[in-house]
């Protein structure tokens, strides 16, 4: 209750893909924002990607939302194709689309917003965990017209041949869910090309903008290893994370609050020094 009044409110947005569809989310601007006024923006992708944590009124992603604009942000927590609860023309648009039609989605959300005039379009940052983190790094790979100007990536996977074939997590153990995967992934073939295209592990030299991790050391869900070589990776390529966080005794997020304040302090800092504050 004493939050009360105090944190920024949580908007409801509709806006159009590029191939014709009307996806909902929300989005959040500071208490003191005044129109026209041009913010320095996260875009903040939920994970899953077929799984809805962001909802009227809570989930992981307006947590994010809520703390990003409280600190002078603009956020957009979009939906975007293959999210449940919109409809089937929405979901069964998004599978095979991973990587592609899927991360041109996000890109379409901040077109949205900065048709509605509050997104700086000079400094745009993505964000989220699970696929949100995979999204993030996508995003980079891809980095359509010099978009992103960085990336927030939690829990992220980063090579679908590993996740979906490891005994380290607890994907493989699946046959059905391996074979939904494959649905979504839009290939039978583990080992395709495609694969590799839309696994980000494999083309860090393609990201050249600022980057931050962070992973759960226990986490069976994305198994941290396939981070830990996306880090390798990037330093490899001569563009290092700016931060690898790793908390020990935490899974496929943080349940510890010192753990939770400690990484979104981390991310505030990042994000002041890729993107600024508002002007």
């Amino acid at each position: 209750p004493w939050l009360d009044g105090k944190l920024p409110e949580q908007r409801i947005m509709s806006y159009r893909t590029r191939d014709g569809l009307d996806i909902a989310g929300y989005y959040f601007l500071p208490k003191d924002y005044k129109p026209g006024t041009k913010l320095p923006t996260v875009v903040h992708v939920h994970g899953g990607p077929f799984a809805r944590a962001d909802n009227f009124g809570g989930g992981f992603g307006v947590s994010e939302g809520r703390l990003f604009a409280s600190r002078g942000y603009a956020v957009i927590v979009p939906n975007f194709r293959i999210t449940p609860g919109l409809g089937s023309k929405i979901y069964y648009a998004g599978f095979g689309t991973i990587g592609r039609q899927m991360s041109d989605d996000h890109e379409d959300a901040v077109k949205w917003g900065i048709e509605q005039g509050f997104v700086d379009p000079d400094r745009v940052c993505i964000s989220g965990a699970s696929y949100g983190g995979y999204a993030a790094l996508q995003a980079l790979v891809r980095n359509t017209n010099d978009m992103w100007k960085c990336a927030v990536a939690g829990l992220a996977v980063t090579d679908y041949e590993y996740q979906l074939t490891s005994r380290d997590g607890d994907s493989a153990g699946s046959e059905s869910g391996v074979a939904y995967w494959k649905s979504v992934l839009g290939t039978k073939d583990l080992k395709s090309s495609l694969i590799k295209e839309i696994s980000p592990v494999f083309n860090a030299g393609r990201i050249k903008k600022p980057v931050f991790l962070y992973a759960g050391e226990d986490d069976i869900r994305v198994p941290i290893k396939q981070i830990s070589q996306m880090a390798k990776e990037l330093e490899r390529a001569g563009n290092p994370a700016k931060a690898f966080v790793i908390k020990p005794e935490e899974g496929h997020g943080f349940g510890k609050v010192e753990n939770r304040v400690d990484t979104w302090t981390q991310i505030l800092g990042f994000l002041e020094e890729s993107i600024g504050k508002k002007k």
